[in-house]
Order: C-alpha cells, then structure tokens, then sequence
C-alpha cells in the first residue's frame, strides 16, 4: 500500500469505527481458523475520488451527445435560485445514494438492518453505508452500483427524453458522486479467483472491501 493510503488506514478512528475494527478482526481471526486467506481489495479515498472524475466521465460524456442529439438547440441557462435548488437536492440525494446502498446489502445481508450502518468521514467529506457481514460477490456489486443506476442513469436518460437539462445536469454530478463504488467494483472484477468459497466483507473503515478464500 502507498504511504497516502496507509495514513487513510491510520487515520483517527470513530467510536463506531472503532467497534466495526474489533468486529471485523474476530471475524477474520474466525475464518483464517478455517483456512480462508485474505485478500485486500481496498483503495484510498483520495484516489477513489480522482478515478471518480475518469470513470464518471465518459458516461457524462454519452448522455451529453445523446441530449443535444435528441434535442436539438436545447440548452439552459440558470439564475440563483437553479444552483441554490441544485445543491440543495444534490445534497439530499447524496444522502439518498447512502439509503440505497443500505437497503440493497440490508435485503441480502443475514442480519437484515442490524448489519448495516450508515457514517461520515469528516477529514474528506464523504458519507458512507458499510454492511458488516459477508456478502457474495453479486450481492456487493448490485449494492454497490444500484444507488448510481436509480439516481444517476435512469435520470439522465429522462432526461434526454424530456429535454431537462436540469435533470440531465444534476444526474450527471450524481453519475460522478458514485465514481467511487464503480471503482471499488472494478477492483473486486479484476480480482480472480481459483477458489471456490469465497465471501466478501466490506473493510471496518477504509473504502472497498476484503475477500476471504478458501480453496
């Protein structure tokens, strides 16, 4: 791990946090006792949040040419009350982003709500969701991507077929607020696998999650 991603590790914990680490390493203690090996699929906030911009925008960049293609000479322009009314639902709905994640891994997580907590890490602006029991590999991805499909693209292409640009601008900056989780995701694809029991546990307090296999 670089020496930026390792100071994220050591930064000073929550109370939650705190309960979430010790957690977390009975459980690991629990499955190596079991023969499973960890693998760390984590990445560093700072560069989850760069690669957010790379990933989110050739997405952006396809509904943009989808939206002027379908609606010709259309465009906006925007007085202060739009970017008051902008933030204000970006905020919401970044909130909303953290519910979704919430009740996708609470439906699939044993523990149903128990399992999920909800937090924010002040040091970079970020709110999260963490499921703290294992999950399959499905089951983290559609958790992890569902919050930009429902708030994101399915917006944005209303947004082509209604010509709003507004929408198609606040789904945009929304396709780019789940930059992160399209590259935790894209980390855990990249990761193979010979084993054939597999479970996937979201980290205690760092972004993306830790694989445990067992062959």
């Amino acid at each position: 791990m670089n020496t930026r991603g390792q100071k994220e590790k050591e930064r000073k914990l929550s109370k939650a946090e705190q309960k979430r680490k010790i957690q977390f390493e009975q459980m690991k203690e629990q499955l190596e006792a079991q023969g499973y090996v960890e693998y760390d699929l984590t990445v560093g906030l700072v560069y989850a949040n760069i690669m957010a911009v790379i990933l989110g925008m050739p997405i952006s960049i396809i509904f943009l040419f989808a939206f002027f293609w379908h609606n010709p000479g259309s465009g906006g322009s925007a007085d202060i009350a739009d970017f008051v009314l902008f933030f204000v639902l970006f905020f919401i709905l970044i909130c909303v982003h953290e519910l979704i994640h919430g009740i996708v891994w609470a439906i699939f997580a044993p523990s149903r709500w128990k399992a999920v907590e909800f937090g924010f890490i002040k040091e970079y602006l970020t709110p999260y969701c963490t499921c703290s029991e294992p999950l399959q590999r499905r089951q983290y991805i559609i958790g992890a991507l569902m919050p930009t499909v429902v708030l994101g693209v399915l917006p944005a292409v209303g947004a082509v077929v209604t010509g709003s640009y507004f929408l198609l601008i606040l789904s945009i900056a929304l396709i780019f607020g789940g930059g992160g989780d399209m590259i935790i995701v894209w980390k855990l694809l990249r990761h193979r696998s010979a084993a054939q029991d597999v479970v996937y546990i979201d980290h205690p307090y760092a972004a993306g999650i830790v694989a445990f296999e067992r062959i």
